[in-house]
Order: structure tokens, then sequence, then C-alpha cells
């Protein structure tokens, strides 16, 4: 499910030039604030109760586009957020079992 907040940023982003996965490139350039409120929002659309993301990092893209973004909430739970680039800016949100700092189902490059 698209948030409405990544819905808007689509939007946004058509009206201009095309480029590459347009949904990361309006993420990336927000303030670090409202980009960890849409984040935050990707978190709940998926069903998950969040209260608020206090660390958002983008993690790097892959040979089609999709970005990963760590995202981690208030409590201490840790999701990836993988955006495709499509029309849509499709949206999955995993959860990240980590057992320690370094050990994790996901496969984030840096800091999370």
């Amino acid at each position: 499910m698209i948030s409405r907040v990544i819905a808007g940023a689509l939007i946004a982003v058509f009206s201009g030039a095309a480029c590459a996965n347009p949904v990361h490139m309006t993420l990336a350039k927000m303030t670090q604030t409202k980009r960890k409120a849409a984040l935050g929002e990707a978190v709940t659309d998926a069903g998950i109760k969040c209260i608020g993301i206090k660390r958002a990092i983008y993690q790097g893209s892959d040979e089609r586009d999709t970005a990963l973004w760590s995202a981690r909430c208030v409590d201490g739970r840790l999701f990836a957020v993988e955006i495709d680039n499509d029309a849509q800016g499709t949206t999955r949100v995993e959860r990240c079992k980590t057992r320690k700092r370094g050990a994790s189902n996901c496969k984030f490059k840096g800091r999370f």
C-alpha cells in the first residue's frame, strides 16, 4: 500500500522532469523531519504500530532502482522500507530481526 505522503510526493515529481525512482528522489530531498514522517506513515500503512520514527537512513538501491531505507521506531524496532521504481511507488515494509548490532535479516550496509 502506498502512503498518502509518498503518493503526494509522486504527484509532485511527475509534474516535473522524470527521474530514476521518483518517489525515492522526492523522499531523499525532504528534510529529515518530513522524511521520518513519510517513512513512519509507510510503516503504519503496512499495519504496524509505530509511534514515530527516530532514525531513517538511505541504504542504497538495487539494479532495478528499488530504494532501500532503514527506519527505526521510537521503541527500537527496526524496519526495512523498499520503494519500487514504478508509477505507484510501491512500498514494502519488513521487520528486521536483530539479535545484536550488525546481525540482521535485513542487509544494511552501514549505520542503522
